[in-house]
C-alpha cells in the first residue's frame, strides 16, 4: 500500500511540476519586452535551458509510464493493473531518485523566476529614479 501511494504523491509531484513549468512558460511568452532587456538576457537564457531541462525530465517520466501501461505484464489479467503498474514503476525508480529531482526543478525554476522578479524591480527604480531627476530639469515651472 505505501509503494502505491508513494506513487500517486510522486504523480501529484509531476503534475504539480508540470503546472509550474506552464506557468513559467505563459509568463516569458507574455510579454517579450523583457527579455529583449539586455540585463535580463542571461536570466531568460538560463530560464530558457531550465525550461528545456525540466520538460525532458517530465517527457521522460511520462513516456515510462506510458510504456508500462501499455506492456503486457502490466495488463496480465491475473495482476492487478494498479499493483503491477506501480511496482515496476516503483522498482525503476529506485535507481533514480524523482523525488529529488522534482525538488531540483521546482528549486531552480523558483529561483530563476525570483531573480527575474528582482531584475524588473530594479530596472523599474532605476528609470523611475532617471525620470524623477531629469523631471524637474525639463518642466522648471513644477518645482
Amino acid at each position: 500500500m505505501q509503494m502505491i501511494l508513494r506513487q500517486v504523491n510522486l504523480d501529484d509531484a509531476v503534475q504539480g511540476l508540470l503546472i509550474k513549468l506552464s506557468e513559467v512558460y505563459n509568463f516569458m511568452n507574455e510579454d517579450r519586452r523583457l527579455a529583449e532587456i539586455e540585463k535580463m538576457q542571461v536570466v531568460y537564457g538560463e530560464l530558457a535551458r531550465q525550461t528545456q531541462e525540466c520538460a525532458d525530465f517530465i517527457v521522460h517520466y511520462s513516456e515510462k509510464k506510458s510504456a508500462c501501461e501499455s506492456s503486457p505484464l502490466c495488463c496480465h489479467p491475473l495482476t492487478p493493473n494498479v499493483v503491477s503498474f506501480t511496482g515496476k514503476r516503483l522498482a525503476r525508480d529506485v535507481f533514480q531518485d524523482p523525488e529529488t529531482e522534482i525538488q531540483k526543478y521546482n528549486n531552480a525554476l523558483d529561483k530563476l523566476m525570483q531573480q527575474v522578479r528582482d531584475r524588473v524591480a530594479r530596472i523599474t527604480v532605476l528609470k523611475v529614479h532617471w525620470i524623477g531627476k531629469s523631471y524637474p530639469q525639463t518642466h522648471p515651472n513644477l518645482n
